[in-house]
């Protein structure tokens, strides 16, 4: 019998955490009242409030209209606020507003609990190698010549 290749292993386990991840992170954030992307949004300005739209986009690897819009619908909801960049008042900075720092709590705590629940699953001696494990393949990944970012 043929052997696969170790690279279907690997897609098909990467694949298989982002889908139900992702599920998490659905079922997660919509029961806080926002959408995946806007999870990440809130998350990435409570940990670099002031950040500039362009570097958020490059962050989250999203093209800046995209993000603007969802930018956007988290101003409108007073999750998010704009303000005038004071090293150059020709640029704007984000940042969360109180209500977005509390939104912030609520996502991260339904986190937390989801990720412990999954680690309680593991057994204690495998812990730190699965972290590890997990740590290694993402440097790996943000470092391929070939990862599947979105082009900005």
């Amino acid at each position: 019998m043929k052997q696969l290749p170790q690279y279907v292993d690997v897609r098909e386990v990467l694949q298989l955490l982002v889908r139900r991840f992702g599920l998490l992170q659905k079922d997660g954030a919509q029961c806080c009242g926002v959408s995946v992307v806007q999870s990440h949004i809130i998350y990435e300005l409570y940990k670099r409030p002031d950040i500039s739209l362009n570097e958020l986009s490059e962050l989250l690897s999203i093209d800046t209209s995209t993000l603007s819009r969802q930018v956007q619908q988290l101003v409108e909801s007073e999750l998010v606020q704009r303000q005038a960049d004071p090293k150059d008042r020709r640029y704007v900075v984000l940042s969360l507003t109180d209500k977005g720092q509390e939104q912030h709590k609520e996502i991260a705590k339904t986190m937390e609990d989801y990720v412990n629940g999954i680690f309680q699953n593991v057994p204690q001696d495998k812990k730190a190698q699965v972290l590890e494990s997990l740590q290694i393949l993402g440097d790996a990944m943000s470092q391929s010549p070939h990862c599947c970012t979105p082009p900005l």
